[in-house]
């Protein structure tokens, strides 16, 4: 499990690559099971932490699965501090996506 930085916003965001951590994770984060189905792929959890912190937890298997997700996370963001994140013709989403994805746990795609 990987903590990645949300500044200049709160919370605590958290990446797994294999989906046992991605349940183990979210049992020790947020006290209480996540069951995920063989089809998935990608999750996204948030919530408040163990630690009383607003917190996000993404499991992702695949590079685009972990784009997907990790766009979730700063729409999200975005929406609990009030942005349009369209505002500013999306530069603010796009180079706050573009830094999760810089700092995230490499996945190397299935050939």
């Amino acid at each position: 499990m990987k903590e990645l930085s949300l500044r200049p916003y709160h919370g605590r965001l958290f990446v797994v690559t294999k989906s046992r951590a991605y349940e183990a994770a979210h049992r020790k984060l947020f006290r209480q099971t996540d069951r995920l189905t063989c089809a998935q792929q990608g999750r996204f959890a948030a919530g408040e932490g163990d630690d009383g912190m607003w917190t996000y937890l993404v499991w992702a298997s695949k590079p685009h699965t972990l784009a997907h997700e990790l766009a979730h996370v700063v729409l999200h963001v975005f929406e609990r501090c009030g942005i349009d994140p369209r505002a500013g013709n999306g530069e603010p989403f796009c180079y706050m996506l573009s830094q999760l994805l810089l700092e995230a746990p490499r996945i190397k795609e299935a050939s």
